[in-house]
């Protein structure tokens, strides 16, 4: 018989209680308030996403030798998603991940919407743009023989984005 995984926590009444972990959802009262674990396979199962994220929501095998970290901007090629490269005319972007891409295995991106990201240091108001190895930058490229000019989504707060992926631009020199 499998563990449940427990934490305490605090309620809205400052009492302490004991709280179980789940890696499923029925969808009813009865796992209001648990806090989240990932499943067997290392992913967050979809009966745990919110209705109104599930639509932004790809899936597919993760093809990237090195695999993919949460928050990173991926690709998605006839064999999979790979980090996205400003650099690469095939590699314009379609989401970030949600989920750790492994190798030859299924993960998560999130195509559109609000989403975190601990540890970021975002400009809140600043426009993002597709950078080199999944990253975002505020510079987009210019004046660059085939590079890939795309925004990825603009800063709401420090660890915060709304994502905005528009068409990628092929940029070109001016001599």
């Amino acid at each position: 018989m499998a563990t449940k995984k427990q934490a305490l926590i605090k309620t809205t009444d400052g009492k302490m209680q004991v709280s179980v972990a789940t890696d499923t959802s029925d969808g009813t009262a009865a796992n209001a308030g648990r806090f989240l674990l990932l499943n067997d396979s290392g992913i967050v199962d979809e009966s745990v996403i919110p209705d109104w994220m599930k639509g932004f929501l790809v899936k597919d095998n993760c093809v990237e030798t090195g695999g993919i970290a949460v928050g990173k901007i991926v690709a998605l090629t006839a064999t999979g998603f790979v980090l996205a490269d400003n650099g690469s005319l095939a590699k314009d972007a379609i989401g970030i991940a949600v989920t750790v891409g492994v190798n030859n295995a299924q993960m998560s991106v999130l195509t559109g919407g609000k989403f975190t990201i601990s540890g970021a240091a975002f400009t809140k108001g600043s426009n993002y743009f597709l950078g080199t190895g999944g990253d975002v930058t505020t510079i987009p490229p210019d004046n660059v023989a085939n590079k890939l000019s795309q925004k990825i989504g603009k800063a709401l707060a420090p660890t915060q984005m709304v994502l905005e992926i528009s068409e990628p631009i092929i940029t070109s020199s001016l001599n």
